[in-house]
Order: structure tokens, then C-alpha cells, then sequence
């Protein structure tokens, strides 16, 4: 659900997007599928898929969607119980991500830096895009959304800082460049970035980074660079200074 709905069978085919016929049913297989093999509860799905519909219109509505549904996945694939419907036996990329990145934050507590590398590259290699569905301006899904943008923000920032741990500039300068294309206010990204030009020997473009993310601050937000981030600036700029003549 990364990126576009791609529903593939165990044999490995692909379900033509048409199979579910209406865009409702194929937001109500996104929808079992964030249950994460949870039963997702009845009444949320009509509030959320049919909300301007009575309950007996919303359920016969539900009832269809699911018929078509099964047809398309088979009848195992999603279960009713007095708690809701739930998709089972089904792997699903969001939940795999979420896995992955709450791996990588409990890795990092633990400072074990190189399977946090290792972690998050699998992560990342899951995110194809950010989560769509047929209704995109809904509240569920713009929620999930945000909240699956902001995990992989703070994956990202973690892969940078983890791989210039591991002497591994130049990677975690493309970790920190794509955690600032995301969210351009990112000091903790920011900081990574300068440290990584520092350490290829590229002091000038660490100083030109902490001007321009202070510029952007001060315009966009009206405010200053954190005192984590203006003591780096100072110690590289020290560092940038010429030696006195003996």
C-alpha cells in the first residue's frame, strides 16, 4: 500500500485494480489490511466507507464490498467475528514498515549502530511511495499518512546519524540530504549533514549547510538554529580556521 494498491496472490500474480470494481472496496481492503491481522470493528468501517449512509444501508454496502472482496482474494482471506472483519494470511507492506522502524528506534536506544543501518535499509526499501487510497482527502487515511511520513523521517535521521558512526560518510550524508528533503526543518538531520561534509574534508559545504538551514528557519519559522546545532557550527568553523604562522 506504499505507493500504489498492488494485491498480489500467493502465486505471485497481481490483481488487476478493476477486481475490486469500486474505489469503496478497495479503501476497504486498505483498511483490513492497517488492521495488521487485527479484527477491524464494523461500525468504524461504515463510519469511515459509507458515513452519510443509515446503518441499514451502510451494512448492506459492507456486506457487498466484502462479497467482492472474497471473490477476488478467497473466502479465507477475510474473516467475520463479533469484533469486526479481519484480512488474514495476507503480508502487508505498511505493517512490515512500521515493524522495521520500531526495530530501528529500539536498536538505536541500544546502540547497536550497524543493524540499525542494516534495518533501515529494509525499511526504506518498502516505501514506494506514501499511502494513497480511492477517498485520499479522508481523515483515517490522511492520518496514517502523516504518521507513516513521520516514521520514516526519524528512520532516515537514525540511518544518518548510524552510518557516520560507523565511518560511513558519504552514506550518511545521503541518509541526512533525504530526511532534510522531507522536512526541510530538521536540525537533527541538518547537524548530521555538516558533520558529514566535515569528515570528506568538505568544511566549506558544512558552514554553507548551517547558513542556509538558519536563513530557512529564520525566515519560515522566525526563529534560530538550536544551541546543539549553532555549538557544531562554531566547533567546524573553528576547525575551518587557518593555523597562526609559527
Amino acid at each position: 500500500m506504499l505507493g500504489a494498491l498492488d494485491v498480489r496472490r500467493g502465486d505471485g500474480s497481481t490483481i488487476d485494480i478493476r477486481a475490486w470494481r469500486t474505489g469503496k472496496t478497495a479503501d476497504l481492503v486498505r483498511l483490513l489490511a492497517m488492521g495488521a491481522g487485527q479484527p477491524v470493528p464494523t461500525d468504524m468501517l461504515l463510519s469511515v466507507l459509507w458515513p452519510k449512509s443509515d446503518q441499514h444501508r451502510g451494512l448492506a454496502s459492507l456486506r457487498t464490498a466484502v462479497a467482492q472482496v472474497r471473490q477476488v482474494l478467497g473466502h479465507h482471506h477475510v474473516e467475520r467475528s463479533l469484533a469486526g472483519l479481519r484480512l488474514a494470511d495476507a503480508w502487508v507492506d505498511v505493517v512490515a514498515f512500521r515493524d522495521l522502524t520500531a526495530e530501528v528506534r529500539r536498536l538505536m536506544s541500544a546502540g547497536d549502530m550497524s543493524r540499525v543501518v542494516a534495518i533501515a535499509r529494509e525499511a526504506d526499501a518498502l516505501y514506494r511511495g506514501d499511502l494513497r487510497a480511492h477517498d485520499d482527502g479522508a481523515e483515517w487515511v490522511q492520518a496514517q499518512r502523516h504518521s507513516l511520513a513521520d516514521a520514516r523521517q526519524i528512520m532516515l535521521c537514525d540511518a544518518a546519524e548510524a552510518t557516520l558512526a560507523c565511518g560511513s560518510a558519504q552514506d550518511a550524508i545521503d541518509f541526512a540530504g533525504r530526511a532534510l528533503a522531507l522536512e526541510p526543518f530538521c536540525e537533527r538531520a541538518c547537524r548530521v549533514l555538516m558533520r558529514g561534509f566535515a569528515e570528506i574534508g568538505e568544511s566549506p559545504r558544512a558552514l554553507r549547510e548551517y547558513e542556509h538551514r538558519r536563513m530557512l528557519l529564520a525566515e519560515e519559522l522566525g526563529v534560530d538554529p538550536s544551541p546543539q546545532t549553532r555549538a557544531l557550527h562554531l566547533e567546524l568553523l573553528c576547525k575551518d580556521q587557518p593555523s597562526p604562522a609559527a
